[in-house]
């Protein structure tokens, strides 16, 4: 255990291309992505999963890349209660309409103000992800903590 007695424990909230860049490994992203995680893990975090984001990470890989085969692992890592998921609630749902810009780029989804909104409610600051647009919100991705 690396955490320091006294100080609070780190808390990543996981968004999809976070998720897609750890299970595909040809993912650009993924040698990064997995290398991340190994850290959070050295350093006791927990990843926290909003549900909304598994939904989008399935649909992903399935409709988008067609990789039924990590649609599969997702599926097995959930059955087997490997990942942290957070429920969303109205409240959390009416946090992320006010982020949420639907004139904005389309990269920057309801999805993803879903997971600013897990964060806000978890009181965390750490974002599990590729996508820069977190950090403009003054969250920071997990990648650059260490």
């Amino acid at each position: 255990m690396i955490s320091t007695p006294g100080t609070k424990p780190i808390v990543a909230i996981a968004d999809t291309d976070g998720l897609i860049a750890v299970l595909s490994e040809i993912d650009v992203n993924h040698k990064k992505a997995v290398a991340t995680l190994e850290k959070l893990l050295e350093h006791d975090a927990q990843t926290v999963v909003p549900l909304t984001t598994i939904a989008e990470t399935i649909t992903t890989l399935k409709r988008k890349l067609g990789r039924t085969d990590l649609v599969e692992k997702v599926i097995k890592e959930i059955t087997t209660g490997k990942l942290t998921i957070e429920n969303i609630d109205t409240d959390m749902l009416s946090v992320a309409l006010k982020v949420f810009d639907p004139k904005a780029s389309k990269k920057n989804t309801l999805f993803d103000a879903l997971v600013v909104a897990t964060a806000k409610k978890l009181d965390t600051k750490v974002i599990f992800s590729t996508d820069d647009w977190y950090e403009k919100l003054g969250f920071t991705l997990a990648e650059n903590l260490f």
